[in-house]
């Protein structure tokens, strides 16, 4: 029965990807702008969010740095549509603090941001779509026998996150984000974190 319920979650987790990646790809994929600028992020998320299997609680704080990509506009402009896309990756560093004593996250990687539409509402906004992928550190439990938390089977896991953002200003950004954490199936021990919140970004 736990294993069914463990399947079942995992199950729902690939779904949501698989929804968010069909509903973004061919915008961000064939005719979105790279964006790479350095940017200061905050967040407040739910921890381990219920709806995708938690039982974690509490409120995680979500600081984070993003720097512009190594690579250049001009030779990612000279890319064709379908490797432009993935050619500007910005490195991240970041954590998520639990106010309730539950598992603290701490992660670098990278991050890849498009310009969806700009214009929208006013000049100089814009909807934008980023994902992160890379390692992600934590304190939390390797096996746990409590309700309360997960056995993460790692303190070295991987990470996603998801990011769907509308830029008021050029300078300013306030969005909606996932992220998910597990060790892919590497350890006996495999139950994820799920984070879902809401951040702003400022440029500098």
């Amino acid at each position: 029965m736990v294993a069914t319920a463990k399947a079942r979650r995992e199950r729902r987790w690939r779904a949501l990807v698989l929804v968010i990646a069909a509903a973004f790809w061919p915008a961000s994929a064939a005719h979105a702008q790279n964006l790479s600028f350095n940017e200061l992020k905050f967040g407040v998320l739910a921890h381990d969010a219920h709806f995708l299997g938690g039982k974690e609680h509490g409120i995680d704080l979500n600081p984070e740095v993003i720097f512009a990509s190594p690579i250049g506009d001009a030779w990612a402009a000279g890319l064709p549509w379908y490797l432009r896309w993935m050619a500007q990756p910005r490195p991240t560093l970041g954590g998520e603090f639990n106010l309730s004593g539950f598992t603290n996250q701490y992660y670098f990687g990278a991050t890849w941001t498009w310009l969806l539409a700009g214009n929208v509402l006013r000049p100089g906004d814009g909807v934008t779509f980023g994902i992160f992928f890379d390692p992600e550190f934590n304190d939390g439990l390797i096996v746990s026998n409590r309700p309360d938390r997960k056995s993460l089977g790692s303190h070295v896991l991987f990470r996603e996150a998801f990011e769907l953002g509308y830029m008021v200003t050029p300078l300013v950004q306030v969005s909606a984000f996932l992220d998910h954490v597990s060790n892919g199936g590497l350890a006996k021990q495999n139950q994820s974190i799920n984070d879902v919140g809401g951040r702003i970004g400022v440029r500098f």
